[in-house]
């Protein structure tokens, strides 16, 4: 009976061990093309976010080229007018617009144009420390530095604009708007620097709605514009509708946006205030004092490529560095049409 049952375990050995091999391999299997979904996942995320650089980059390189080309004409144009104004060929002096602010105008566009152009080849998401390639180009710290520059540019690029609409049509509340432009956006920009320091997304939600309250006084003027001087009604039209569109766009996308991050960071931090986690991981949760998230801005860059990371900037990043600066471009050449 003995050697029965030795002889059937004999025999019951190699099944069970050719079944073992075969659930090895299967394993091994489900592994290797989990782990290749995953590359294939990761190649895709990583063409996804290239391929939107690229649209990025080719968009501030034809920026960049339309600037010039801008500045060729309206430094050729008043060169022309001064020879003129010495009595070259009085008759083709009518043809040369000149405006007192359209050198301004220029200066001005042209810092928003290369700070959008370099932020373009550079993008960054202030707050988590991403950015797109390593170099210390990609600092957090410079290139926020940079974007309060253009902002603030482009903020008085708008209040010349208003300021010498309100100054033409003798339009007292227009040009108070204007004066009160460069100030709010300063301040804006004062917010938006306490959320890159601190790491708090409520200060970006504070600068955005500042910005959406602008918009919405701007098309306001825009409005009074259309209303009182017929002869511009179709630009005061659509002025006011390109500050409503901005304006629900910033109410609906952009501030909810950054509330939410904000609430999730709440969120967060109150479930690591809770668990057991070792010091030096609350720590790093809790928000920073301004010294700490300078230096942390300074030094400190996340490298990613995953379009999981990009996805959610994209449509704001786009916008931001084509039609605001499209816009600021128009507003060098419309600077010269006497309202």
């Amino acid at each position: 009976m003995t050697a029965i049952t030795s002889n059937l375990s004999r025999r019951s050995t190699p099944s069970s061990a050719k079944l073992e091999g075969k659930n090895v391999i299967k394993k091994r299997k489900i592994i290797g093309d989990s782990i290749v979904q995953r590359s294939v996942q990761s190649a895709l995320d990583i063409h996804l976010t290239l391929r939107w650089w690229i649209i990025l980059s080719t968009i501030a390189i034809i920026n960049i080229g339309i600037w010039s080309y801008s500045c060729y004409l309206i430094l050729y144009n008043n060169r022309k007018g001064e020879g003129n104004a010495d009595g070259a060929s009085p008759s083709s002096n009518e043809n040369v617009n000149k405006h007192p602010y359209q050198r301004y105008h220029l200066f001005l566009s042209g810092v928003y144009v290369f700070v959008c152009a370099y932020r373009s080849f550079l993008p960054r998401i202030d707050l988590e420390r991403y950015c797109l390639f390593d170099t210390r180009l990609s600092s957090i710290f410079l290139g926020r530095l940079a974007a309060t520059i253009a902002e603030v540019s482009f903020a008085a690029q708008i209040s010349l604009f208003l300021y010498h609409i309100g100054e033409v049509h003798d339009h007292v509340w227009t040009q108070r708007l204007a004066l009160c432009l460069v100030p709010a956006i300063f301040t804006a920009q004062c917010f938006c620097w306490c959320g890159v320091v601190t790491l708090n997304h409520l200060y970006h939600a504070i600068e955005e709605s500042i910005w959406a309250v602008s918009a919405f006084f701007i098309s306001g003027a825009m409005g009074s514009l259309a209303y009182y001087q017929p002869e511009s009604q179709h630009v005061g039209i659509v002025g006011m509708a390109m500050c409503m569109v901005f304006f629900v766009f910033m109410v609906t996308v952009d501030v909810p946006m950054y509330v939410k991050r904000w609430r999730e960071g709440q969120q967060y931090m109150m479930k690591m205030r809770m668990s057991k986690d070792d010091e030096g991981k609350k720590k790093h949760m809790m928000y920073m004092n301004s010294f700490e998230g300078s230096i942390d801005a300074i030094e400190r860059r996340v490298v990613t490529k995953s379009w999981h990371v990009w996805k959610e900037e994209t449509v704001w990043l786009t916008m931001y560095f084509s039609t605001a600066v499209w816009l600021s471009l128009l507003l060098v050449h419309k600077s010269v049409q006497h309202w």
